[in-house]
């Protein structure tokens, strides 16, 4: 209903004095109703007649009952979902429900699972819709029915797009109520927990709220951007575990971003291009059949005979065994995007948190310094070492927001400086053999930059376009430098790994079994292996058949060719 002069004037004339408390009541929720957008208190102050003090205690009684809600961050009012709870209706968001009815249905028969739409109601998620899956699947929730933020999908995921004073709020300060002995209830945890969703871009809850019962959730934005509700799958976890649970992203993103409009994060993909018919078919070895969500920043290490790599969505640092051919696991409670040998021994790890030592045996975990701390919604990505052991590494918006990320270099010391800004999706890094050129990539930008260096200083200028690839043509992702200065680099979503000489012109393209390719390095005693990571996150259940492998840890042999060794961090 558009609030026109004439409802308003009815609205008003509804509300004058001698009226009763139930008709002024009415009257504002009518003027609520009517309105195109929120309103503000002077909004409705002017529509309504009221004289201030009774519009105040009108309000607040509306609120405490649980018909209107207040947002203190825009300072606006709007129906609240009490009205949902007593008749299955709330207009405010009868919009929202009309947008997500046709999806739901297509992703109910997609994936054959019961399906939910959510929004945030105060400290809790309430359910607007349901659509039931087939036989044998969970029966449809209750629309009405409230869960809590800290053990739902659709709480978690929606928390995990806000800022963490606004999640603190949420949560509270009190201790968090373990529902079931899987409930995530300390704070820190689910902060890593938060963190994990914003780079998925999806929630994960298996037996966390009740028992029998997984979910996962994706977010639905307004066209600001904030998150104003979910769209989940819900299952039994005998029916879909959690491995399966991840394959089912993709699909689940995709009915979100048609609920909302909003791409979301923008740079993971969902959907990757077929496999291309050109490339040359190098004798590619999957040394790791494992199902990481994104394996990232391989590193070959000669002191420990071993090449380093980690999952950063599960999380985990990965150590592959090139003689026994076994690859060893160490899970991680946060996010993990490096792991760099240290000179004084253990690990360098980027997390979210900063960066740290990690000493593989003890477990035990030391802070090194955090140079993005200000831009607690940023978190680093690719990093790598130069010739003289100092860490070189870029960060990026965790929701993909343009032109948030920054590149680091980080002394031996533990002392750190910015030296450049302006990225959207920091990513590989790489030297020249003769030291005098650096490569930085922004995937979002699909460009690798080349930037004078001066190795003794440390210092980097002029940079420039050195290789950019067209849209059609997949995504630069983590890249290395061989000893004839070219470059490899692994391309997102292109099933492919490219070889480019050193003036940015494409040499080779090697096929890749793996739509999304992450990563690459040379390792070997002979540095004639190239390694390379790859990811299965938001594949969905058809490309994951086509690819089973993604995830994995290849190995492809190079004749002739031989990488640069690389260089541990000096700390």
């Amino acid at each position: 209903m558009e609030l026109t002069q004439k409802s308003i004037a009815s609205a008003a004339s509804e509300a004058q004095p001698g009226a009763g408390v139930l008709e002024k009541a009415m009257s504002l929720l009518n003027i609520v109703s009517g309105a195109k957008a929120a309103m503000t208190f002077t909004e409705l102050l002017r529509h309504s007649g009221l004289p201030k003090a009774t519009l105040h205690r009108i309000l607040s009684t509306l609120m405490r009952e649980g018909l209107l809600r207040h947002d203190p961050y825009t300072k606006t009012y709007r129906l609240g979902f009490r009205l949902l709870e007593l008749a299955h209706e709330v207009w405010s968001d009868f919009d929202l429900r009309l947008a997500a009815q046709d999806e739901m249905v297509k992703l109910r028969n997609a994936v054959g699972e019961t399906v939910h739409l959510a929004v945030l109601d105060g400290d809790t998620v309430v359910l607007l819709a349901s659509e039931e899956g087939g036989r044998d699947t969970l029966p449809a929730s209750k629309v009405g029915l409230r869960l809590p933020l800290h053990a739902s999908a659709a709480g978690k995921v929606i928390l995990a797009y806000l800022d963490p004073v606004r999640q603190l709020a949420l949560l509270g300060e009190q201790p968090l109520a373990a529902l079931t002995p899987r409930t995530l209830t300390d704070m820190a945890a689910l902060r890593s927990e938060f963190d994990l969703t914003r780079a998925r871009g999806y929630a994960l809850e298996s037996e966390e709220c009740a028992p029998g019962s997984m979910s996962v959730g994706a977010p639905i934005f307004d066209i600001e951007g904030r998150p104003v509700g979910a769209v989940c799958i819900s299952a039994h976890p005998q029916r879909v575990n959690l491995a399966q649970a991840h394959s089912l992203s993709a699909t689940l993103i995709g009915s979100a971003r048609s609920i909302s409009h909003n791409a979301g994060g923008q740079f993971m993909s969902i959907q990757p291009r077929d496999v291309p018919a050109e490339g040359v078919n190098f004798e590619v070895e999957c040394v790791s059949e494992t199902r990481s969500l994104l394996g990232e920043g391989p590193m070959w290490s000669p002191r420990d005979g071993a090449l380093y790599w980690v999952d950063i969505l599960t999380p985990a640092v990965h150590c592959f065994d090139t003689v026994k051919g076994l690859d060893t696991e160490v899970k991680l409670g946060s996010m993990v995007s490096v792991a760099i040998p240290k000179a004084t021994g253990g690990l360098l790890l980027a997390t979210p948190g900063g960066l740290v030592t990690f000493d593989p045996d003890s477990k035990r975990i030391t802070p090194i310094c955090h140079p993005e701390s200000e831009r607690p919604g940023n978190r680093y990505n690719d990093g790598k070492c130069d010739r003289m052991g100092r860490l070189w590494i870029g960060s990026l918006d965790m929701a993909t927001a343009a032109n948030r990320g920054n590149l680091f270099r980080v002394d031996g010391d533990g002392s750190w400086k910015k030296m450049d800004t302006g990225f959207t999706v920091a990513n590989g890094l790489g030297w020249s053999p003769d030291n005098k050129q650096m490569y930085f990539t922004d995937s979002m930008r699909r460009t690798i930059y080349v930037y004078d260096f001066d190795l003794h200083s440390g210092a980097i200028a002029n940079r420039r376009s050195l290789i950019a690839l067209d849209d059609s043509d997949g995504t630069p992702d983590g890249l290395t430098v061989d000893q004839d200065g070219c470059l490899w680099v692994a391309v997102w979503d292109a099933w492919r790994i490219s070889r480019f000489s050193p003036d940015g012109q494409e040499m080779l393209r090697i096929k890749m079994p793996v739509p999304r390719p992450t990563s690459c390095c040379f390792g070997g005693e002979s540095l004639d292996t190239l390694y390379v990571t790859s990811a299965s996150v938001r594949l969905n259940v058809e490309a994951l058949a086509a690819a089973p492998q993604s995830g994995s840890l290849f190995a492809i042999r190079m004749p002739g060719i031989r990488g640069l060794p690389e260089t541990i961090f000096a700390g």
